[in-house]
């Protein structure tokens, strides 16, 4: 609002200038070119007399030249009568229009100019998941053994946390080209998340090829320090950790590396606990969980069924922190789970506050959640409140 009020004030000031000046003209300085002209004249009859005196010119001659000088005289001053002319001021009305046009004109453009720079303009929008997935499976159909499209949708649904479906795009993926390292880490990490985030089997197998194509991949580094954290060569980890920290070009990727070596070397250096202080921890830190069973759910058919009991983090990735996996038949209503059914050692139970309790009911006892699977989840909890959770699978 601002800028309009200054652009006014100096528009009405100029405005005001321009009239006084089309309203007082200014003068011309006119000479009186009749009296000037006399003048050269007497000059002129003077020296014609002042030569007749030293006898250069006779009088005939000065007659006549008297005589030319009177004519050109005559002459001048007839030119005088017409110059200068008088000049007129401008109307009021042709004043009022040349300043209405300098007022409206500068504030017309200026309106223009910001009403364009304002208009909305369509911005693109940043599609969905969704809309992603629904284009790149609309791309396959048309080129279906496009190894980078099956690497992509493969992405977009881990994303959206369709787990299985993303492991079969990076199967298709690997199947049409299995020496893209990039497409070997992300199919690796899949792999582990859905088997409870164990980095043993065709994980490790993956996680080799990456780095044979690319020994100084930064991710595939970090999830074979993982494998390496799997077997208990905790040395191997912090050296792998340690190369993908030197050549990891994103800060955020780097923190999180520098923390999780941080914990690991905590973890080397810690001294063994005392039988006493390692019930003490283990009492310390735990959760009960209970879990009810419907009547359909304790017939024979379902007694070779497997029960996951787990803790996951409130939020991020669906990675088990601790779990125990039973059959249904030898399950006794009540499991409690401690650091010792934790995952990885340098990510203990004891070491996480908001988590949320699971528990899935599987025939095939698969990592991968299946269709026909049955799962109960528990608000979020804290860990050191050693609680008592009660789950009731439906």
């Amino acid at each position: 609002m601002s800028l309009y009020i200054w652009m006014v004030i100096m528009l009405l000031a100029s405005v005001l200038w321009l009239i006084w000046f089309l309203y007082n003209p200014l003068k011309i300085d006119a000479l009186d070119l009749e009296k000037s002209n006399i003048e050269l004249g007497r000059q002129k009859q003077a020296e014609l007399e002042q030569d007749l005196q030293d006898g250069l010119i006779d009088q005939s001659v000065f007659a006549q030249a008297k005589d030319e000088i009177a004519q050109v005289l005559a002459v001048e001053i007839g030119q005088t009568t017409t110059y200068p002319q008088q000049q007129k001021s401008p109307t009021i009305g042709l004043i009022l229009l040349v300043a209405a046009f300098f007022l409206i004109a500068p504030l017309a453009t200026y309106q223009l100019l910001t009403s364009n720079e304002n208009a909305p303009v369509a911005a693109e929008k940043t599609p969905t998941l969704t809309q992603r997935i629904a284009d790149i499976n609309q791309r396959l159909a048309q080129t279906p053994n496009d190894a980078k499209a099956w690497r992509l949708l493969g992405f977009a649904l881990f994303e959206s946390n369709k787990i299985d479906e993303s492991l079969q795009a990076y199967q298709r993926s690997y199947q049409l080209d299995a020496k893209n390292a990039q497409m070997l880490t992300e199919y690796a990490s899949t792999l582990a998340i859905s088997q409870n985030n164990q980095f043993t089997g065709r994980v490790s197998t993956l996680v080799r090829e990456a780095l044979e194509i690319d020994k100084n991949l930064p991710d595939a580094l970090y999830l074979a320090g993982w494998v390496a954290i799997n077997a208990q060569q905790f040395e191997l980890a912090q050296k792998l950790w340690k190369k993908a920290i030197l050549l990891s070009k994103n800060k955020a990727d780097k923190a999180v590396l520098q923390q999780i070596l941080g914990e690991l070397l905590q973890l080397q250096n810690a001294k063994t606990p005392k039988p006493t202080d390692a019930k003490k921890s283990l009492t310390a830190h735990q959760v009960t969980i209970k879990v009810a069973l419907p009547q359909r759910l304790l017939k024979p058919e379902f007694e070779e069924h497997y029960l996951l009991i787990y803790i996951k983090a409130a939020q991020g990735r669906p990675m088990p922190i601790a779990i125990q996996k039973i059959r249904l038949k030898d399950f006794s209503g009540v499991v409690v789970l401690t650091d010792d059914d934790s995952i990885i050692p340098s990510r203990k139970l004891s070491q996480t506050s908001s988590v949320i309790a699971v528990a899935r009911l599987s025939k095939s006892g698969s990592a991968m959640r299946q269709a026909s699977d049955i799962e109960a989840l528990s608000p979020v909890i804290n860990v050191a409140d050693n609680p008592i959770v009660n789950l009731e699978l439906k």
